[in-house]
């Protein structure tokens, strides 16, 4: 059966669906728009709180480690290395194992530098523990007790192995200044002749091992004694860390700057000829001679270097590779100073 409508009819009927699908319209945007902003509420409130990690190295809290048998790690582990960035993970693992701790870690500066077991995203109470002060700066362990919390017990082994590891860090920066003192030049920083010799040697026997050059450069500063003479001896410890540090910015990592004695210096140039030894001694004798150094607040001086540059050959040993540095010296200083002399010809 037909139905006929009007024109009245007709249009009531297009406002009325018109009106309903405006209605679905709103409401399906607003459901959206909920949903967007509910989505992005939980995700900034995953983000905001730590998720857990978990370590499977780390056994169950029941395998607790001997107290005694952790001092022991430790001391073994200083005796081994005196390094503190080796002793931190030892020192880690061992005091978490100790008091049964469900995770632990260990913090530089208020930076995580290590981690072990499960840690974050728990309520459950922390123990943190001081371990002094290391290359990194002030250093602390945290621990992460799981849900049962530690015990005053296990609170004060914790606080007593810490103590211990502390000791055994501090003993372990102090070692490492007082070696560092001994193979360096108070004054310039360099290393000294000692530490050089060294170093030398190590550099021959693996030249001779793979077959690669390798070239010693003795440098001396020109009249140095008018120096002090003129500005006082203050004047010349400025002008040797001056001439110190200019070494240090032509050289390499590879290579080995020293101060050898007085105003005398040393560079050893692994892999290097002695064409391109003379090419870096040129050029830290251009910069010296063309820059004025600074002695005291209101005076400079002008100085100059000769450079003596000997190659290594079959046969020579270290001893021998310096006198012919040094016989190259001499002839820098005997063909008027302030150049570069390989061998016995001058540049």
């Amino acid at each position: 059966m037909m139905v006929l409508l009007d024109q009245a009819s007709v249009e009531g009927l297009v406002a009325a669906v018109n009106g309903t699908m405006l209605v679905l319209a709103i409401a399906g945007t607003l459901a959206t728009l909920g949903l967007l902003i509910w989505t992005l509420r939980t995700a900034g409130s995953e983000r905001a709180r730590e998720r857990p990690r978990q370590d499977r190295r780390k056994g169950s809290s029941s395998d607790r480690r001997d107290p005694r048998e952790a001092l022991a790690l430790v001391g073994d582990a200083l005796a081994a290395t005196h390094n503190p960035r080796v002793l931190l993970p030892v020192i880690l693992e061992v005091i978490t194992e100790s008091t049964g701790a469900s995770g632990g870690q260990i913090f530089a500066s208020g930076r995580e530098v290590g981690w072990i077991g499960t840690v974050g995203g728990s309520d459950a109470p922390t123990l943190l523990l001081p371990l002094g002060y290391t290359a990194d700066g002030d250093t602390t362990l945290l621990l992460h007790s799981g849900d049962n919390g530690f015990s005053s017990e296990t609170k004060e082994l914790a606080e007593w192995l810490a103590s211990q590891a502390a000791v055994a860090l501090e003993n372990a920066r102090l070692h490492a200044v007082v070696q560092h003192q001994a193979i360096t030049d108070d004054l310039t920083g360099l290393v000294n002749r000692r530490r050089f010799m060294d170093a030398l040697q190590a550099e021959i026997d693996r030249a001779r091992k793979f077959g690669s050059p390798l070239t010693v450069v003795l440098t001396d500063l020109d009249d140095f004694k008018r120096v002090n003479d003129d500005h006082g001896h203050h004047a010349g410890d400025d002008v040797l860390r001056a001439f110190a540090g200019l070494v240090r910015s032509h050289v390499r990592d590879v290579d080995v700057p020293s101060r050898i004695g007085g105003e005398e210096f040393a560079i050893l140039l692994p892999e290097t000829d002695s064409a391109d030894a003379a090419s870096v001694a040129e050029r830290m004798r251009h910069s010296l001679s063309v820059v004025p150094v600074p002695v005291g607040e209101h005076e400079t001086v002008r100085m100059t270097s000769s450079f003596g540059v000997a190659e290594l050959v079959d046969g020579q040993s270290g001893d021998d590779l310096m006198r012919a540095a040094d016989t190259a010296l001499y002839a820098a200083k005997a063909a008027g100073k302030n150049c570069v002399a390989t061998g016995t010809s001058a540049k």
